[in-house]
């Protein structure tokens, strides 16, 4: 099920279009096939991240990983605009920063729709998480993965989209180990009110598999750019 990059933006919805029963064959995929050999940066991210909010998965937990993770985009639509501003050459290269900073907001946008979802199940949950290390916390990790972002992408390109590509292929097996964990959610039913443009599901567990589809593609994107980094 590989998947280059999209042909057109779907800030709208999620990266691509699947049927559940090509959701439940992502799932099956990613739980038998390997990680990738993740660098110092993931890993020391994700030690972080296990510290401060358990070694377990959660709702929670996950709510705070997307807040985390898509900054990686914004920067880099940021860096975009200031590699703009040094070009000598402004015409081709100036085109190509535009496109790339098309995919990053679609990227955001995505990744948005992931929030708000995951802010939903939060509260259908009912529990009463540390607003300290569940709401503030998140946000002062994103904040210095942003400047490690915005760096590495104007300095070492490929090193920024080798980072993304870990955070997003250990989102994708994340995912998919957590759906594992509860079977029980392929029968419970599951509407979005607050992204209805997420598109509709069978289930809880239905959505969560696109959201995990979406990870995997949004690390083959930083794979694909990665191989034709300068």
């Amino acid at each position: 099920m590989s998947e280059p990059i999209p042909a057109e933006a779907r800030p709208h919805g999620a990266m691509r279009s699947l049927t559940p029963a090509q959701r439940r064959q992502w799932q099956e995929n990613t739980l038998h096939s390997p990680r990738l050999r993740y660098g110092i940066p993931a890993r020391l991210l994700f030690r972080l991240e296990d510290v401060v909010f358990g070694r377990g998965r959660s709702v929670p937990k996950f709510r705070a990983l997307e807040i985390i993770n898509r900054v990686a985009y914004q920067a880099w639509e940021q860096a975009a605009y200031y590699l703009a501003g040094k070009l000598q050459e402004r015409s081709a290269r100036a085109r190509q920063l535009h496109d790339t900073v098309e995919v990053d907001r679609a990227e955001q946008d995505n990744e948005k729709w992931h929030v708000l979802i995951l802010d939903e199940l939060e509260a259908a949950e009912g529990g009463q998480e540390s607003w300290l290390r569940f709401r503030l916390l998140p946000q002062l990790i994103a904040f210095a993965v942003y400047q490690q972002f915005w760096l590495m992408r104007v300095f070492r390109p490929s090193w920024a989209y080798r980072f993304n590509a870990d955070i997003e292929d250990h989102a994708e097996h994340e995912y998919a180990q957590f759906v594992a964990e509860h079977p029980e959610w392929d029968d419970r039913p599951f509407q979005s009110l607050a992204a209805p443009e997420y598109g509709t599901y069978d289930s809880l567990a239905d959505v969560l598999r696109q959201i995990g589809d979406d990870e995997g593609v949004h690390k083959r994107i930083s794979l694909d750019r990665l191989t034709r980094a300068r």
